[in-house]
């Protein structure tokens, strides 16, 4: 199990959320595989939290199944409406 970089998990979470207002990854042990990432995007609006949690793993879906992502804190949330 090789370490993951950031930048790596950006693009997998850029590519599934390309409309994504917000999208921030931390990496929170500097270690490369315990992680914290926030996605807002449109694409959530009418999901349920679990549904928009679902989407992330998706899209993180390799890193997570070697092992690579040992831990994962996500947070997601629509696109706020005027």
């Amino acid at each position: 199990m090789a370490a993951v970089q950031a930048e790596t998990i950006r693009v997998l979470l850029e590519r599934a959320f390309p409309d994504a207002a917000t999208l921030d990854v931390e990496d929170r042990t500097g270690t490369g595989d315990h992680f914290q990432v926030t996605v807002v995007s449109a694409g959530f609006d009418g999901l349920s939290l679990l549904d928009q949690h679902r989407r992330v793993n998706d899209a993180l879906a390799a890193p997570l199944g070697d092992g690579s992502i040992h831990e994962l804190r996500i947070r997601t949330r629509s696109v706020p409406k005027p």
